[in-house]
């Protein structure tokens, strides 16, 4: 079985997008308990991720973990990866190659955690010019308006539409919950190109498991709401149809 690991909705997407191209057992940890993940501490952060893999593995018997958290991925990677030396696990990481054949007017889009910590976003910044932006709360704000996004039009608006961005051709999404906001963004600046991370998660676990000729899929929340959890389980397969 392969878990997924986030504190919201972005992980959902990173198994959705795994999904769509292998079949296999699949179970989304969604550590709402614990939401938001981007302002918190690595000594924290890692207390908080050693129970849910634990979790995972105890209860669910996980051979396989997706880091779907950029934060997590950033922070405290090698940390998990020496903890479990018999899980494979797999994180979020993006094919720097590819950022640096990009036009020169990149925005990073992440969190707090993710851009304080990545020193390849920190050299590009420093080096290329490239731009960061993170808003605050923003993760917990998806997750909690999940049904109607179109609510956080106006942080947006008030964040993209600053002059210091006007120039951006390409956005980096740094964070697996903002790929759910793609589209409002997309509404704001319709001349933008993303860049995601896809490929290369699928392309990791096509390496790690056997598929199987079909999926199934188990959501666990570390605070059980019942709203939440019929949320998750409508955007999961909603999402999953569109193909």
């Amino acid at each position: 079985m392969v878990g997924f690991l986030d504190s919201g909705v972005g992980g959902l997407n990173v198994l959705i997008e795994c999904a769509r191209c292998i079949s296999d057992d699949y179970v989304f940890l969604c550590d709402n308990k614990h939401s938001p993940y981007g302002n918190k501490s690595k000594n924290k952060l890692l207390k908080i991720t050693k129970g849910n893999v634990d979790y995972l593995m105890e209860h669910y018997g996980i051979d396989t973990l997706v880091l779907a958290c950029n934060t997590l991925c950033n922070v405290l990677f090698d940390e998990i990866k020496l903890m479990y030396p018999n899980l494979k696990i797999i994180p979020i990481k993006f094919d720097c190659k590819k950022i640096n054949n990009l036009k020169k007017d990149v925005l990073f889009f992440a969190t707090k955690n993710t851009i304080k910590n990545n020193k390849y976003i920190k050299n590009k910044i420093k080096q290329n010019g490239y731009k960061a932006l993170y808003i605050r709360g923003l993760a917990k704000k998806i997750d909690n308006n999940l049904n109607n996004l179109n609510k956080l039009n106006k942080i947006l608006k008030k964040h993209f539409l600053n002059k210091k961005y006007k120039n951006v051709s390409t956005i980096v999404l740094g964070c697996t919950h903002f790929k759910t906001i793609k589209n409002n963004i997309k509404n704001i600046l319709p001349n933008v190109d993303f860049f995601e991370y896809e490929d290369e998660v699928v392309s990791r676990l096509k390496d790690c498991i056997s598929p199987k000729d079909y999926s199934t899929f188990e959501i666990v929340l570390t605070d059980f709401e019942y709203c939440k959890y019929l949320q998750l389980k409508k955007y999961l397969y909603s999402s999953l149809q569109k193909d």
